[in-house]
């Protein structure tokens, strides 16, 4: 109980040394997101995104299924559809850069999917327009992929007919009524439970990074970004003052006290990390109240993303704390960390972060804490994810916050 009682006697301490004497941090912290929230929920706040995605469809099939996927991309509003009589067409209008995508429907689609005999569809991506060829991709899947079973169903039933002594070519009348009949009762029933939907399904990319919903509000894309990034604002803030602690003698002072070592440096973490989540409070506060800001379903997972990243942004300060030599050089160094892994993690740019796209670039990016965080809040905020579905995240802020903490006092001298 007596080391609690001194871990909070530091915190109290440097939470007023905060209030009353640093006004520059608080700036920083406090005042400056603010604003920014508040301009930003003034440009976008309410307002809906809207995505729009030229794409080519050659349909070379002459059958049914060919000219279905033809209609159900028409139906789907965010897609712009021209179409065209050949392959080589098409590529010409994606070489132009006016069109993300070309759709090539093969020749005899129908028959092969009726057949049970393997067919593709083809997707020529634009490479600059990666992000939204990965859409038109995935819809392409969905859309083949129930066709396809639809014509296993039917093949299926037609073997079976077969098995049962009924021939398509000896009595196709009762044949062709036997299936229309068999496939009635199955896709009815498949219709049911679509409309039931007894088991709903969350689509999630293969790094975890929820796939977003374009009609949130760009408002709720953006704020939990800036506040990943201001978080951070925290390292510059907590090293100098440690340093200045250092060169003032004021450290070894207290080290030589009754007071703990472990309670020094905790109540610090402490003291820094509350103003992280005060800054989250506020941001996120006055987002939901005046700008319709979209909170999710889980209050607690928000909690302990904004609890994980205090402690990364609080960590990672003492770390710099650690390894600069002087109060300038742990500004400088803080701000480098502050936009360079801001940049890197998306924060400035969260709808086309570097961690949305393939190679060695986007692993690195997906790895840095502000990248973890962001995701973490949009899964929450955007896709309306629960407590599980951040816990990974959360999990791994709080690993990297413990590897800096270690490495800090491994590093950092009291003297």
């Amino acid at each position: 109980m007596d080391a609690i009682r001194k871990t909070l006697a530091v915190t109290f301490k440097d939470l007023q040394i905060l209030a009353f004497g640093d006004r520059g941090t608080l700036f920083a912290i406090f005042i400056l997101p603010l604003a920014i929230t508040i301009l930003s929920g003034a440009i976008f706040g309410g307002e809906e995104t809207t995505i729009n995605i030229p794409i080519v469809v050659v349909n070379q099939d002459q059958g049914s299924y060919g000219d279905s996927i033809v209609e159900v991309l028409k139906d789907i509003q965010e897609l712009s559809l021209v179409t065209e009589q050949t392959p080589s067409a098409a590529e010409d209008l994606i070489a132009t850069g006016e069109y993300m995508a070309a759709v090539i429907i093969p020749v005899d689609f129908t028959q092969h999917i009726d057949d049970y005999v393997a067919t593709e569809i083809t997707v020529s991506i634009d490479p600059a327009q990666a992000s939204y060829g990965q859409i038109i991709t995935a819809i392409i899947d969905e859309i083949a992929g129930a066709m396809a079973i639809q014509g296993e169903i039917r093949y299926g039933i037609r073997e079976v007919l077969t098995d049962m002594g009924l021939d398509e070519t000896t009595n196709p009348d009762v044949f062709r009524a036997s299936q229309a009949q068999t496939e009635g009762v199955i896709f009815t029933q498949m219709q049911h439970l679509q409309t039931d939907e007894p088991i709903q399904f969350q689509r999630v990319d293969v790094k975890g990074a929820g796939v977003f919903s374009w009609e949130e509000s760009i408002f709720a894309l953006q704020l939990p970004a800036m506040i990943v990034m201001f978080a951070f604002f925290v390292i510059p803030a907590l090293s100098t003052e440690l340093i200045q602690e250092k060169e003032i003698g004021s450290l070894r002072r207290l080290i030589a006290s009754p007071l703990p070592r472990g309670a020094l440096i905790g109540g610090k973490i402490i003291a820094y990390t509350f103003l992280v989540i005060l800054q989250v409070v506020l941001a996120f506060g006055v987002g939901a109240i005046f700008f319709d800001m979209p909170l999710g379903n889980s209050p607690l997972g928000l909690v302990l993303v904004t609890i994980a990243l205090g402690l990364t942004a609080t960590s990672l300060g003492m770390l710099v704390a650690a390894l600069a030599r002087s109060r300038d050089q742990a500004t400088s160094i803080g701000m480098l960390m502050i936009f360079l892994l801001g940049i890197l993690g998306g924060c400035f740019n969260p709808d086309t972060a570097a961690f949305r796209g393939e190679g060695f670039i986007a692993k690195v990016s997906y790895y840095t804490p502000q990248a973890q965080a962001m995701i973490g809040y949009h899964t929450l905020v955007i896709l309306k994810g629960a407590l599980a579905d951040i816990l990974p995240y959360v999990g791994y802020l709080l690993g990297i916050s413990l590897i800096f903490f270690l490495i800090a006092i491994w590093r950092f001298k009291f003297e």
